[in-house]
């Protein structure tokens, strides 16, 4: 899963980071109709996932599908099964319906529930059939639509289900689930009730050749579900896609396509892996939610066809079905974009202990994509962010850290005021401060903030990284003095971000490394690592702890 932070707008705000330095040599430390029942384009595995499109496709009264031929139908455990197709030049419009309804009592094959609900129609009552499930359609009529009297619809319905020889039934159906589908002149209904909704596959191959579902501004493999999960008055869609078209969207939204080829692998996989723990491997609906996975940085950012490119997938292909395992199990592949010089153990984030989510050296993250970052806050910008999580400390008079994990992350901060004292520990320090990761210091007002201990042939001495040289790797030697507002020093596992100055009076500067927080794979660092010619399975061993890929 990678994560992102929000962004801010706070005074001086994140500062770019112009050069990344790495002070070597003897200063320092060392070195993711009539038609056959199953068709074509909807064909189900048994690796379909179902994948929530809240990013562009949920909260909404209404969602249209483009395609101009489009066949709808119901997942049967891991069966698709097609009920009907669409011909229509403006797509198919699913809307939330709000109506009540009276019902025919009884269970009807779609077309016999088109072709009663007409003759209803025919008879005076207006109706319309509705797709219950799999095989099963009911008849619906409004109970007052238009404005008519609620008796006088009553009794036309009863005349009309008389005439038409089929059976009334009287009481209201006000559905938390019903949705409306109109496709030109034809309009049925969807009743989601049991968690079953109709999904939708096109019938046709767009230009490139692929069943491709149209919903505007995005395109997607697979079909489309759209419903109202958990009773909602509004509409998500949701992409069922087998696992491996999935990540044809997923890689090239989490990793740039122009990284090395073993990086794109290693990101392939650990997709896979996590999406295989997280959604499951099957399409079978959820009542309350309909999906467990989204389209965002909540799960893994993913975007459909339009955001695929050749060679992540091509680096999806040469990894097929490829997992993590621990112990012949699949674990999840968690991953972010950079880790600062040390990835961080899972219990000093999330508070639970796993073998294989150990912190281990990143220092292969040479070209972070998230360069080293620094926040500077102000008292009362300190104070508003702890208000707003229900925390009153008064006036700042000091802020440290208490706890620093191996990787060099603050586990826990220590904000001192005249009224109180609070913690923030892990992830809530980094969410409650919009800080980019957990791996900073905090410097006040009289740190002195580029002082090192240098360890070198004659011994070890305090010494100001501004008077020390930078020799780069062709060999150069040019002073630290001026090159940047932060310095960055490589010891032997690991990185540590030092500030040129300290913030004035009152203010508190936060200077860190990496995004994200900091558990599995570095994105960053499997791009070093691949460019130093490792391959995607040793990428993986690296930061997965005694885990293999199969």
């Amino acid at each position: 899963m990678r994560e992102t932070t929000k962004g801010t707008t706070r005074r001086r705000g994140q500062k770019g980071y112009r050069i990344l330095l790495f002070l070597f040599a003897v200063f320092f430390f060392g070195g993711m109709g009539s038609f056959p029942n199953v068709s074509e384009a909807g064909v189900a595995t048994v690796e379909d996932i179902r994948v929530g499109l809240k990013g562009m496709f949920s909260g909404k009264q209404s969602i249209t599908i483009y395609n101009t031929n489009l066949e709808a139908g119901y997942c049967d455990g891991r069966e698709y099964s097609r009920e009907t197709v669409f011909s229509s030049a403006s797509g198919v419009k699913l809307s939330s319906e709000k109506s009540a309804f009276y019902a025919v009592n009884g269970v009807y094959l779609l077309s016999q529930a088109e072709r009663l609900a007409q003759e209803l129609t025919d008879a005076g009552a207006k109706s319309y059939a509705v797709l219950l499930s799999t095989g099963k359609a009911g008849i619906y009529a409004p109970v007052a639509e238009n404005g008519s009297d609620e008796a006088e619809a009553l009794r036309v319905f009863e005349a009309a289900a008389k005439q038409c020889k089929v059976t009334p039934v009287r009481s209201v159906q006000s559905s938390a689930y019903l949705v409306r589908i109109s496709a030109g002149e034809r309009v049925l209904f969807a009743d989601g009730a049991e968690g079953d909704y109709p999904q939708f596959a096109a019938t046709e191959k767009n230009e490139d050749g692929i069943y491709a579902v149209d919903l505007g501004e995005r395109s997607y493999r697979g079909r489309i579900e759209i419903g109202r999960y958990g009773g909602k008055s509004s509409l998500t869609a949701v992409n069922v896609v087998p696992l491996e078209e999935y990540l044809y969207g997923v890689v090239p939204c989490e990793m740039p396509a122009s990284w090395h080829t073993e990086a794109l692998k290693a990101q392939a996989v650990c997709a896979r892996s996590y999406a295989l723990i997280k959604a499951g491997y099957h399409s079978e609906t959820d009542i309350r939610r309909g999906f467990r996975m989204v389209d965002t940085v909540q799960s893994q950012v993913y975007g459909g066809i339009s955001y695929e490119h050749p060679r992540s997938t091509v680096a999806v292909n040469a990894t097929k079905g490829e997992t993590l395992c621990y112990e012949n199990r699949t674990v999840t592949g968690y991953y972010f974009a950079a880790s600062g010089g040390h990835t961080e153990s899972v219990e000093d984030v999330w508070g639970f202990a796993v073998p294989y989510l150990q912190g281990v050296p990143d220092i292969y993250e040479t070209d972070p994509s998230k360069k080293p970052w620094s926040v500077t806050l102000s008292g009362d910008e300190l104070k508003k962010s702890l208000r707003s999580e229900e925390k009153a400390v008064g006036s700042i008079k000091k802020v440290m850290q208490e706890v620093v994990t191996t990787s060099g992350r603050v586990y826990s901060l220590r904000v001192i005021g005249s009224l109180d004292s609070v913690g923030l520990a892990t992830d809530a320090l980094r969410n409650v401060l919009e800080l980019a990761s957990t791996k900073f210091r905090v410097f006040g007002a009289d740190s002195v903030p580029d002082t090192v201990t240098v360890q070198g042939t004659l011994g070890t001495r305090e010494t100001t990284i501004h008077d020390c040289y930078v020799i780069s790797g062709d060999g150069t030697i040019q002073s630290a003095e001026g090159l940047t507002e932060q310095y960055v020093v490589l010891g032997a596992d690991n990185m540590t971000s030092y500030p040129r100055y300290a913030p004035e009076k009152g203010e508190y500067l936060f200077a860190g490394m990496g995004h994200g927080h900091g558990v599995g794979m570095s994105q960053s660092g499997a791009r070093g690592m691949a460019e130093e010619h490792f391959t995607y399975k040793e990428i993986l061993e690296h930061y997965f702890t005694g885990i293999s890929v199969r």
